[in-house]
């Protein structure tokens, strides 16, 4: 196949931004689902409310007046006269944690002690809660919390009410503290608030001072302990000054420090001066006195070179000059013997002289070597002796040293114990001095107002209030959550994929006293009727120029979804139109549709399908103009056995040139297989969801269970669909102004004065 002739699909911009328009109606679309949940569950909320706001309304209106007073506190200043802090507290969350000490039942507590040792025995009579007036208005509570209290404690164990409702509030943006206190008298009340922030400075002031005696006895102690190092590190550096001369240590260690870099020195002279001696031969020796040492040894100093040269002078001069000499006579002979022969009295004699010089040369040489190994071991000698003079002396240097060192680190713990004492004196004192001056952070901005009523009705009534509407809606909420119907026509569209044909809205219809006619279907409403001609012209334009459906089944995945009133009015309306309708109920379990037109329920389809009667014996003619009615009749088999008879598609067979359209109403999809048995031999099923009841799973599981026999779904009809103000149905806009009525209707209508319309709309 050609793929030209298909168009190119255009391409998806994923980067670019969401469509308002799609963004507006998936927000009524959500708007519109939970407005049809809350007027299904509003009852839910009014429940709550009345179960929250009555006992809190009798709680509040029999509990005793109440009177509120005020104070503020807040972050003073202080004089830092010390120069480190030694009683410091939490500063992260500094007024956090005070508001949570005046909470606390200590301090409380305390405050109400003081109170009771203040005020005279009436008002203590009030404290404790005495008094006819407030046992009467105790009941109630009491009551209340033995309904709701878990456990088999008896009350008398429960801890005494306290008498005053204390908060603390930390101020937005400012370092004060906001305290209100509620009681049941004014005077008690102002006085309880002061004796509060009173009893608050008081435990400060005592947690301080506790703080500072630990302080100084742990300082105490530690000072003891301090001392009595101290005088132990004392006594001995007194014993080691008594057992060694400290100032003569110091100048044997700088003496011997001296002494031992001179012998060194010296040694490492010698040593590089035997080294040379070592490598060099004697006729080396004048070469060395002009070119210097060998690569690889130290150069000497020049005050010993020069005593070394001058040691080994005489005998190496006179090496030199006997090698010279002979150099001389070798250089004469060779020169004579170019012109003379070599028993020449001159060569011979040459020659004797050369011999003798040999002998001398040899013998200056022998001296020379004698001279040297003198020297060497001269050299080997002064070199064991300073070895053996910088080795006692450096043992006498690290002696000298290591007592140095002791008593170096004697002086310095001495000196670190000496410091640590003295600062810990010191503290002992800072602390002694603290304790004594007044240094709190927070102080009294206001003292107690005086107390006023307070309206502890209004209050409560809107905390309960509130809290019960907020226990509502997420209960709601929750309950949404849970739930997969169909609220709207989009959420239709967007979960299954079938076209949907048709939109009845849902409004009350009046049922036919007698059977159903023109005017029966006339009173309806103008919406519900107009649904159903939308239906009709969606079947009659369904072909599209090929073979329109002519056998259909109206089906439903559950019962109660109203597939038999869609099926009963689609039909009505098909013949309104001029077209030949036969209504089929198949619904031989809970046969309805003879219901409406007042006839039998049998002769039916039942005895049509067992073969009892003919087809044109059991169809019943109706109050309608071509409609035509075939009843489920009473089947005498199990049904679901009966609808697979080979009787059904040769009875549509023979229907089928006598109508226009045949219309089979059948039992759910889901609750017996009798639909999807009588659909596979129809045109299409017409598919009925139910608006806010039908849930997606069981729409889905129905459909499946038609695609699995290859039936043809012509399309769904969402019936019952609510409307709200997030989804207002398309036809009560126009409702109006486009309503037809009979002219005798208008005519009637007109002499009543234009009352107002009927409450079904009608």
């Amino acid at each position: 196949m050609n793929n030209n002739n298909h168009p190119n699909a255009a391409a998806v911009d994923l980067f670019a931004p969401a469509d308002r328009f799609v963004s507006a109606s998936r927000l009524y679309g959500r708007l519109h689902r939970w407005w049809l949940l809350l007027g299904r569950y509003w009852w839910v909320i009014v429940l709550i409310l009345v179960l929250v706001l009555g006992p809190v309304g009798v709680l509040s209106f029999n509990s005793l007046p109440a009177y509120e007073s005020k104070a503020r506190m807040w972050l003073t200043g202080r004089l830092d006269i010390y120069e480190g802090r030694l009683y410091t507290e939490e500063l992260i969350n500094f007024l956090g944690t005070q508001a949570e000490l005046l909470r606390s039942p200590a301090i409380q507590g305390r405050a109400l002690a003081r109170l009771r040792s203040e005020l005279n025995p009436d008002l203590a009579v009030l404290l404790d809660g005495g008094g006819r007036q407030s046992e009467l208005l105790h009941k109630p509570k009491a009551l209340c919390k033995r309904l709701f209290a878990s456990g088999s404690t008896s009350s008398s164990n429960a801890p005494p009410r306290f008498p005053f409702d204390v908060k603390v509030l930390e101020g937005a943006k400012s370092s004060t503290l906001e305290l209100r206190a509620i009681g049941a008298e004014p005077a008690s009340t102002r006085a309880f608030l002061n004796c509060l922030m009173e009893e608050y400075l008081s435990f400060k002031k005592e947690s301080r001072e506790k703080t500072s005696d630990r302080t100084a006895t742990s300082l105490g102690a530690e000072v003891t302990q301090l001392k009595g190092e101290l005088e132990a590190q004392q006594e001995k550096l007194h014993a080691f000054q008594a057992s060694n001369n400290v100032v003569f240590l110091q100048e044997q260690g700088n003496s011997a420090g001296s002494y031992l870099a001179s012998l060194n020195k010296q040694l490492a002279t010698l040593r590089t001066e035997l080294r040379l001696l070592q490598s060099l031969q004697p006729e080396q020796w004048i070469e060395t006195g002009h070119k210097g040492v060998p690569a690889g040894e130290s150069l000497p100093d020049p005050a010993t070179e020069k005593e070394m040269l001058a040691s080994l002078a005489e005998p190496q001069l006179e090496l030199f000059k006997a090698n010279q000499q002979m150099q001389l006579l070798k250089a004469k002979r060779d020169e004579l013997s170019r012109f003379l022969r070599p028993l020449h009295p001159k060569i011979l004699k040459l020659n004797e002289q050369i011999a003798t010089q040999e002998k001398l040369v040899q013998i200056s040489r022998d001296e020379a070597l004698k001279q040297l190994a003198h020297r060497r071991q001269a050299i080997e000698l002064q070199v064991q002796n300073l070895e053996a003079a910088f080795k006692e002396w450096d043992a006498k240097a690290i002696e000298s040293s290591r007592k140095m060192a002791d008593y170096e680190q004697i002086r310095q713990n001495l000196q670190r114990l000496q410091t640590a004492y003295d600062k810990t004196l010191t503290l002992i004192q800072t602390v002694d001095v603290s304790k004594k001056v007044e240094q709190e952070n927070v102080g009294i901005l206001e003292p107690a107002s005086v107390a006023t009523p307070t309206h502890r009705v209004l209050r409560n009534m809107a905390i309960a209030l509130i809290g019960s509407l907020l226990l509502g809606f997420g209960l709601l909420y929750c309950i949404g959550l849970f739930q997969d119907d169909f609220a709207s026509l989009a959420e239709l569209t967007n979960q299954l994929c079938e076209e949907v044909v048709g939109q009845i809205p849902a409004i009350s219809i009046k049922k036919p006293r007698r059977q159903l006619g023109v005017e029966a279907l006339e009173k309806q409403r103008f919406e519900f009727l107009e649904a159903f001609r939308s239906i009709r012209s969606s079947l009659l334009f369904m072909s599209n120029g090929g073979t329109k459906p002519k056998t259909i089944i109206v089906a439903s995945s559950v019962p109660e979804e109203g597939k038999s009133t869609v099926a009963l009015y689609l039909a009505a309306t098909l013949a309104r139109a001029n077209s030949r309708v036969l209504l089929i109920d198949a619904d031989l379990r809970r046969a309805t549709l003879h219901t409406f037109f007042g006839t039998a329920p049998r002769p039916g389809l039942a005895e049509i399908l067992n073969e009892e009667i003919s087809f044109a014996e059991a169809i019943v003619p109706t109050g309608l103009e071509n409609l035509a009615l075939l009843p489920a009749g009473e089947a005498n088999r199990n049904p679901g056995e009966l609808v697979l008879s080979q009787v059904w598609p040769g009875f549509l067979a023979e229907a089928k040139p006598q109508f226009d359209y045949i219309l089979v109403d059948t039992p759910p999809v889901l609750a017996t297989d009798d639909a999807a048995s009588l659909a596979p031999k129809v045109d299409g099923v017409l598919f009925v969801v139910r608006g806010s009841f039908t849930s997606a799973r069981m729409a889905r599981g129905a459909l499946d269970a038609l695609r699995q026999r290859h039936v043809h779904v012509l399309g769904l009809i969402f019936n019952r669909a609510a409307s709200s103000p997030y989804g207002h149905d398309y036809y009560q806009r126009y409702r109006r102004a486009y309503r037809w009525e009979p002219k005798e209707t208008r005519r009637a209508t007109a002499l009543a004065g234009h009352s107002a319309p009927d409450a079904t709309g009608g």
